[in-house]
């Protein structure tokens, strides 16, 4: 059954599709890339992947959350806005006419929610459950900033203009190994991961404007490929609208299993020199198979430009109208524009995967400066990021890294990375772009991701401090068991 639906309202799932995940709270961020020994580095290569201690643990909400988006001034209006309802034509017009204005709109979170490593005799081994959400669009091009923008006054007849856009939110369950080769260094490591997809939305529509018998008309097709627990209110008139998603499938849509796919994680690191290291990786080397709530779509729809506000002309055999009337949007005038037809059938597709390469010189053992790249790619909406960072220690206990950074064509990033050690575990904070939050008007990208983990059955320390007179030696501290009188020993190692 063909169905009439709101054209800003169609556009506008990519963005609801982020605000789904926004419940549990949320690529992770470039800042924290020196950092190679912190308890989440191996989100960024599995070779990476150490433990100071034999065992260390992390729980969500404190185990780590990273969150990245351009366009940041409008996807937090629109996630302020999502608890009470979307519902204005001004709020879906504000919204496309942001994403228009943007050469691309990208969103990356990951939140873990539960991790366990194991250091033994042959390796580190790491079991991982985490949710990833990923979301990409690409609207800018000649037909959609003629018809949203009014300072576009002209646009090219018979041009096509493709529209591609992913969103994607899926949980992993991940087993990673990583092992170190006789004085470090070679560091190599594998992760294998196991996917549950729980929505996705892949886009393949496309629009043009057609000269019919000098009469012009937006023409609008394609697929839209869905995976989302829909819900649908029944119109007196027997059409269907969007409602909100509901409270009583919130459930069945995190425990959704019905989605399998299965990835890699690939890595390793080189020590060219002592002073002087190398590391690649790949990231979510996998697909996943969809097969659950199917909604797929057929998006079809035309709309004819009023004659009294366009007039053609012939620039250098190129056919081209303008608008006639100043500072003129058809968005205003553009309703009801899809005719939609109902796909049922499973599809697959490959997730977005990351490649990693990172040079690190250390200038003395307090201080060095590493070079990290971070190229997404994903079918029409790839994009690179490069990061240039100082390592400082401050203490045995402390370190900073800051820098500059380019994160897609966001230019002007200030990334800052705090990172603290201490016998209970580890804690880190930071961003990709502090400067986001002292002048976020003037900033495209902002990124926060933080973390904490714990040391569990840690190695007694039973030995004193060393005196003046005997630099290197460190008195032992007899403790007896209360009970059975027993002197207390270190634990073993293995």
């Amino acid at each position: 059954m063909k169905q009439s639906l709101d054209y800003r309202r169609k556009l506008l799932i990519l963005i609801f599709l982020t605000m789904i995940i926004s419940l549990a709270k949320a690529q992770p961020n470039l800042a924290f890339y020196p950092f190679d020994s912190q308890f989440n580095a191996s989100s960024y290569n599995p070779a990476f992947l150490t433990s100071p201690e034999k065992f260390t643990f992390s729980i969500f909400p404190i185990g780590g959350i990273s969150i990245g988006y351009n366009n940041q001034a409008e996807i937090r209006n629109m996630i302020s806005k999502f608890p009470s309802g979307i519902t204005t034509d001004n709020d879906y017009r504000n919204a496309i006419s942001s994403m228009v204005d943007q050469s691309a709109f990208h969103q990356n979170i990951e939140v873990l929610l539960l991790s366990f490593t194991y250091r033994s005799k042959v390796g580190f081994f790491n079991f991982r459950i985490k949710d990833n959400q990923f979301f990409s669009a690409l609207t800018d091009g000649q037909v959609t900033r003629f018809i949203f923008m009014s300072d576009i006054r002209s646009v090219v007849i018979d041009q096509i203009q493709y529209l591609p856009a992913q969103a994607i939110h899926y949980r992993e369950y991940s087993l990673g190994y990583s092992f170190k080769s006789r004085m470090n260094r070679f560091s190599g490591g594998i992760r294998a991961k196991l996917y549950f997809g729980k929505s996705a939305f892949f886009s393949g529509i496309s629009g043009l404007i057609q000269n019919q018998s000098n009469d012009y008309a937006l023409k609008t097709s394609g697929l839209v490929y869905i995976s989302f627990p829909e819900n649908k209110v029944i119109n007196p008139n027997e059409t269907a609208t969007f409602a909100n998603f509901s409270s009583s499938k919130i459930k069945d849509y995190f425990l959704n299993a019905g989605n399998p796919g299965f990835g890699v994680d690939l890595g390793i690191k080189y020590k060219i020199t002592p002073d002087l290291s190398f590391s690649l990786s790949v990231i979510d080397l996998g697909r996943i198979n969809w097969k659950t709530n199917l909604n797929s779509k057929y998006f079809d729809g035309e709309y004819k430009f009023s004659g009294a506000t366009i007039k053609s002309s012939n620039e250098g055999g190129t056919q081209v109208i303008t608008k006639t009337i100043d500072n003129y949007s058809y968005s205003d005038s553009i309703s009801q524009l899809f005719n939609l037809s109902y796909e049922r059938s499973s599809f697959s597709r490959q997730l977005p995967f990351t490649i990693y390469a990172g040079i690190k010189y250390e200038l003395n053992p307090n201080l060095s400066i590493g070079f990290t790249d971070r190229f997404l790619s994903v079918k029409d909406l790839a994009y690179n990021s490069f990061s240039a960072a100082a390592n400082f220690n401050v203490n045995n206990n402390f370190s900073i890294s800051s820098g500059y950074s380019i994160i897609g064509n966001a230019y002007f990033n200030i990334p800052l990375a705090l990172y603290f050690k201490r016998n209970f575990g580890q804690v880190y904070i930071g961003s990709d772009n502090m400067a986001s939050f002292l002048f976020p008007k003037l900033n495209q990208f902002a990124g926060i991701s933080f973390g904490a983990c714990f040391y569990l059955f840690a190695k007694r320390d039973l030995f004193g401090k060393a005196s003046d007179n005997f630099l290197f030696y460190k008195p032992k501290n007899i403790k007896k068991n209360q009970k059975t009188g027993l002197i207390i020993q270190p634990y073993p190692e293995y």
